[in-house]
């Protein structure tokens, strides 16, 4: 599968420099972005992947740009760069989410070792968003009454009870319930309670 890395500096050399290293991974696209304001337009539509940012260019910083990335930072782990030994930018840039810090000038083992834990941590992400997706698809499966017959469930309804909410027979209210167990693929309410609060079908208080 193709990944990508986004270097960001202001620095066409430096750029340059950067991806002629990275070229040296198979599998990787690389795209150059000359500022901070640029990136931060693009953003809504960048595909994950691992960012390079500078720390210091002259329209915003690395650390103004890492600051305004908002929910986008799962999906584009953040390496700063910056010139040795500048430790107070590092912990800021921690703080904001970055994912590593990068000495400039670098040695090419250096940023590959770098960028290979950026991949490995967006892997995870694309991992739990798929993850997730399936989930949600799950529940997305669920017909209204089968939806219905959950919700009261997670109440702590017993099944003569939802029959008579849903004016119903105790009999197709099981009926429901088995066929909304083996859509979500669980055993037990137990696990069927779990999927919901982690799909966001209720909320946590709610159950």
């Amino acid at each position: 599968m193709e990944r990508r890395v986004y270097i960001v500096d202001d620095d066409p050399l430096s750029r340059d420099a950067l991806e002629e290293i990275i070229a040296l991974l198979p599998d990787v696209r690389c795209e150059q972005i000359e500022s901070g304001i640029d990136l931060l337009a693009r953003l809504p539509h960048l595909a994950p992947g691992v960012v390079l940012i500078d720390l210091k260019m002259p329209d915003l910083s690395g650390l103004d740009v890492l600051a305004r990335f908002g929910e986008a930072r799962d999906r584009l782990p953040t390496i700063m760069m910056s010139v040795a030994g500048d430790i107070p930018a590092a912990v800021e840039a921690m703080r904001l989410g970055a994912l590593d810090f990068l000495e400039k000038p670098c040695t090419p083992r250096a940023l590959l070792e770098k960028l290979n834990r950026g991949f490995a941590a967006l892997d995870a992400y694309c991992r739990s968003t798929a993850a997730h997706a399936a989930l949600h698809a799950r529940f997305a499966s669920l017909s209204e009454r089968e939806s219905e017959v959950l919700r009261y469930l997670i109440d702590g309804k017993v099944n003569r009870e939802i029959a008579e909410l849903l004016r119903l027979s105790v009999r197709t209210v099981e009926v429901y319930r088995a066929k909304l167990m083996m859509k979500l693929g669980v055993e037990s309410l137990a696990e069927a309670v779990r999927l919901a609060i982690t799909s966001g079908f209720v909320q946590a208080e709610a159950a």
